[in-house]
């Protein structure tokens, strides 16, 4: 994933990016996930054509390029 990318995804407040699992963790728990930065990450990635799906806190696993 480019450095931009990843620069992006780490300047959200209530999501963090761990370049070790390759995963988007959401911070504030399932019940107060902050759903503009959960959509805003998911068009990001859409929009870079990078692969993902949801887990069941919310987060983020990256799976690679689409």
């Amino acid at each position: 994933m480019s450095e931009m990318i990843v620069n992006e995804l780490s300047s959200f407040n209530n999501y963090r990016y761990e370049a070790d699992t390759n995963r988007v963790i959401n911070l504030k728990g399932i019940s107060n996930a902050d759903l503009d930065e959960f959509l805003q990450i998911a068009h990001l990635l859409d929009t870079n054509r990078i692969k993902y799906k949801f887990t069941t806190n919310i987060d983020i696993r990256i799976l690679g390029k689409k």
